[in-house]
């Protein structure tokens, strides 16, 4: 029997669908087809990203935007966040969408796919970063940057960074047209510590391109940590901003502070003409110039 879904993931599916029917009906019309949404692009971690906008991994677990969201002003698209496991089948993905070309100008938002360190019970890190490799090597054809994502796994910065630079080092052996970018994920929890940014550089050592820096639950400190992390691994490295950011306003102010992209998740669990709304007064901000990093000491 299957089991009943929650109000959150009914919710959760029914803003998808309603962003999926409102990207397809704007791609239809001669407006968009033509660009409707005035987004600015962003070039990071060798991507061409058609807007700072981002799709957080939880929302949209399979990829249904990846075919049209660009309509939307959105730049990229997280699927997952995906569990790998032993035996585990391969993540239920739109690929169709996936697989279209992207066109000159960068239509097709980008593909990120989130993977989730397994939990404990798979033991020591060395059998964690086997499943990983594994995924990763299985799943990443069609994405475009892979998200290595602590979750609730109780895995330390020490052994993320051990995982991380198992990833990239079957990254950088793929025989892929294209790099596959590599991001590790920065829970809102490690932020609080005074050792974040030392963690920062560690994974930026070993391959990470960009780091997704979480503020769930701990928006109010957002600016600051981003503002810390970009003296830490200088402008080089991809910042992503996560968490509370559910206005144009707030997204300014983490472009301002440091960061290249940010992933909403929340603010769009709303009806889907309010959903349009924010993703295109978002997307027109990629161009705002962003906080200077210090140089960062080696």
């Amino acid at each position: 029997m299957i089991p009943a879904l929650s109000p959150r993931a009914l919710r959760t599916r029914w803003s998808v669908q309603g962003l999926a029917r409102c990207a397809a009906d704007a791609v239809r019309s001669d407006a968009g087809r033509g660009g409707a949404v005035a987004a600015s692009a962003v070039e990071a971690m060798g991507l061409r990203f058609a807007s700072p906008v981002l799709v957080a991994a939880g929302l949209d677990r399979h990829g249904r935007l990846l075919a049209d969201a660009a309509a939307l002003g959105i730049g990229g698209v997280e699927t997952g966040s995906h569990r790998p496991s032993a035996g585990g089948h391969p993540p239920l993905i739109h690929l169709a969408a996936a697989r279209q070309p992207r066109l000159q100008g960068g239509s097709r938002p980008c593909h990120g796919l989130s993977l989730l360190v397994p939990n404990a019970e798979h033991g020591a890190p060395v059998c964690r970063a086997a499943l990983l490799r594994a995924a990763l090597a299985g799943w990443q054809a069609h994405a475009d940057y892979a998200v290595l994502n602590p979750g609730r796994s109780g895995a330390t910065p020490a052994e993320c960074v051990e995982l991380l630079a198992a990833l990239a080092e079957l990254r950088d052996r793929l025989p892929r047209p294209r790099r596959l970018a590599l991001v590790a994920k920065l829970p809102a929890a490690w932020m609080t510590r005074a050792e974040a940014a030392a963690w920062a550089r560690r994974l930026v050592g070993a391959g990470a391109d960009g780091l997704l820096v979480s503020a769930e639950g701990a928006a109010q400190g957002a600016t600051r940590d981003l503002a810390r992390l970009l003296d830490a691994v200088g402008a080089q490295v991809c910042l992503i901003s996560v968490g509370g950011i559910d206005s144009a306003r707030e997204a300014a102010a983490r472009l301002a502070a440091g960061a290249r992209l940010l992933q909403i998740h929340r603010a769009l669990l709303v009806a889907p003409n309010a959903a349009q709304a924010l993703l295109a007064d978002v997307a027109a901000l990629g161009g705002r110039r962003r906080r200077r990093a210090r140089p960062v000491s080696r």
